[in-house]
């Protein structure tokens, strides 16, 4: 039976550390062995710092998988959809590598990076750094709570983690798409609650859908999921914030890459079924979107033996 990476459907946590990595070209036999051992590392930090609920995923992306594991390819795995729409820039960034860490504890969150930086060191080089923190219990920087539609429990490794009847050899792996995006607070905190709610399609205190009758079809909500009693993607987005910039950063895990295709495409208002682009992107720029696949430690450890 396959094991999947525990950080894909970890519950939440205070910090989240991103490290963006561009592989240097001939190093794939060497990187193949390494990768493999970085879950090892993350159980070794989670039992050493047992109190900091670390977690870790290794994503490998889409343009890169060929290079490091050239056996064989998720079903559907792509740079990114094509969508055209005039007014949304997806900001296709590729990477090679990113490194998920998150934990309780931002000095936990350091040493992680900082230990898995020397495993790849003279592998990789760092395209970027990204850091996420958890802010007023659950909340983004909107000031309403983040995804209260995500799957729970159970439910979470379903819609993530692909089954072993649909993909054998990647059974326990993970599509997932990165996105960061800029928060136009300014303009955002000139709405009032009811504009702000309607935008949202869901109450700011409770989190509760609006009345029928206020719910917008290009609403937050709808257009991130419309069917709620069978969601398809897991979110585990944390806000990012600097004095100059601040804003979102968004994973999304599925079971299939067709998952993610249709809530991206949707989203953007280039679904059939699309009313428009979600509302709340007029208050958000996207600053990079990158698609990435996380096998899991099974694949990772088989493959390094090749």
């Amino acid at each position: 039976m396959a094991r999947e990476q525990l950080g894909v459907c970890a519950e939440a946590n205070l910090h989240g550390s991103y490290l963006l990595l561009n592989a240097h070209e001939g190093h794939e036999r060497l990187l193949r062995s390494k990768l493999a051992r970085l879950p090892l590392l993350f159980d070794r930090l989670a039992e050493h710092f047992s109190e900091a609920q670390l977690s870790g995923v290794v994503a490998i992306g889409s343009n890169y998988w060929d290079l490091l594991y050239p056996g064989a390819r998720p079903v559907g795995l792509s740079m990114l959809p094509e969508l055209s729409a005039a007014d949304i820039e997806l900001a296709a960034v590729p990477v090679d590598i990113l490194i998920q860490i998150r934990s309780d504890r931002l000095d936990v969150n350091i040493i992680s990076c900082q230990q898995v930086l020397q495993m790849l060191d003279s592998h990789v080089e760092i395209q970027d750094q990204l850091q996420g923190c958890r802010y007023l219990d659950g909340r983004n920087l909107t000031g309403f709570i983040d995804v209260p539609w995500n799957p729970k429990a159970r439910n979470r490794r379903q819609v993530s983690l692909i089954d072993a009847t649909e993909q054998p050899v990647f059974a326990g792996g993970s599509y997932m798409y990165l996105q960061q995006l800029v928060f136009d607070h300014l303009s955002w905190h000139q709405l009032s609650l009811a504009e702000q709610e309607d935008i949202m399609g869901y109450d700011k205190v409770s989190a509760r859908p609006l009345e029928e009758h206020r719910i917008l079809p290009d609403s937050h909500r709808l257009m991130m999921q419309p069917d709620l009693n069978a969601p398809e993607v897991l979110m585990q987005n944390m806000p990012s914030y600097q004095v100059k910039q601040q804003g979102l950063i968004q994973l999304a895990y599925a079971a299939s890459a067709q998952a993610l295709h249709r809530q991206l495409s949707y989203r953007c208002g280039m679904s059939a079924h699309s009313s428009g682009h979600d509302l709340l992107l007029n208050y958000h720029r996207i600053e990079l979107t990158a698609a990435f696949f996380a096998p899991s430690i099974s694949f990772l450890e088989l493959s390094a033996k090749n």
